[in-house]
């Protein structure tokens, strides 16, 4: 249960710093590309060394952290650019949202059991974060980009395959804590990579250029995004807990002290809905570690 929390609070520290780029005039993509590489020297620097030969890229767990690397560079990139245009409560809850796809995966193919408190948990989590993105119209309509409005939907999806790879690849080839480390490592070196690549291509054509603040906060977001997932990866082997209420409670908890951040650190106004469903986050983790229980 620690390294559900643990995940837990480092996932909200990263929802919420997004916001303090923004003011701070922050180029998201290259800080998201430094922190890639500040995850690869933090897990090797834990390991003891850095466990990626020549023998790794033949494994079937190297094979998939190939592709876990896209989603991570994807996704995360994805969470800063929403978390500034549509905002910080809104892109969560999206991400948030996608705790239904890893759920109706670990029913259909790992057949876990999803008890009626369990359903009931799950139901209330989704009320939760509808009631708790939902926001007072002002009296001037705006406008809103079609690409713009797609990026919470976007964000669910990718999400949602985001969490049931990881239980897959979980379940299927990290069989000792080596393995487990490597791998994690392994995706972030390829999101790195990537990130490195196109960044390059942008210095080079002019299009962008170096700031060393942006390396700041690339390291200031690595380390705790390193951790994140490996503590996830921890409560997922964890077999006191399914993934069906693993995934569900760490998406939840973290939407619920994500707006309690954005109540008495950003002054965000909230609506009567606001404070139920922020209440309803609170009762659906209850629901569901009782119906795992």
């Amino acid at each position: 249960m620690i390294y559900l929390f643990l995940s837990i609070l480092l996932s909200t520290f990263l929802g919420v710093i997004f916001v303090y780029f923004n003011k701070h005039k922050i180029y998201i993509f290259q800080a998201i590309v430094f922190n890639y590489w500040v995850c690869v020297i933090t897990g090797s620097l834990v390991l003891g060394n850095f466990p990626i030969h020549t023998n790794s890229v033949q494994t079937d767990w190297f094979k998939m952290s190939i592709i876990m690397g896209v989603l991570f560079i994807s996704v995360f990139n994805l969470i800063g650019i929403s978390s500034v245009l549509v905002g910080a409560t809104i892109t969560q809850t999206a991400n948030k949202l996608s705790l239904t796809i890893p759920v109706v995966v670990s029913y259909f193919l790992y057949h876990e059991n999803i008890s009626l408190l369990k359903m009931i948990g799950i139901l209330l989590a989704l009320i939760a974060v509808i009631l708790t993105m939902s926001k007072k119209s002002s009296g001037e309509k705006k406008k809103i980009p079609l690409w713009e409005f797609s990026l919470p939907i976007v964000l669910f999806v990718s999400s949602g395959v985001v969490d049931s790879i990881t239980k897959y690849v979980q379940n299927k080839y990290l069989i000792s804590e080596a393995i487990s480390k490597s791998y994690i490592i392994a995706g972030f070196m390829v999101a790195a990579i990537i990130g490195s690549v196109i960044l390059l291509f942008l210095y080079i054509t002019g299009r962008k250029k170096f700031e060393f603040k942006n390396v700041l906060a690339g390291i200031i977001l690595g380390v705790p995004n390193y951790f994140s997932i490996y503590y996830l990866i921890k409560a997922l082997q964890n077999k006191s807990m399914n993934s069906s209420a693993t995934i569900p409670i760490n998406n939840i908890g973290v939407l619920f002290l994500v707006s309690i951040f954005g109540i008495f650190i950003f002054k965000e106004k909230l609506t009567r809905l606001n404070y139920i469903g922020l209440g309803l986050t609170l009762l659906a983790i209850l629901f569901i570690f009782l119906g795992d229980s």
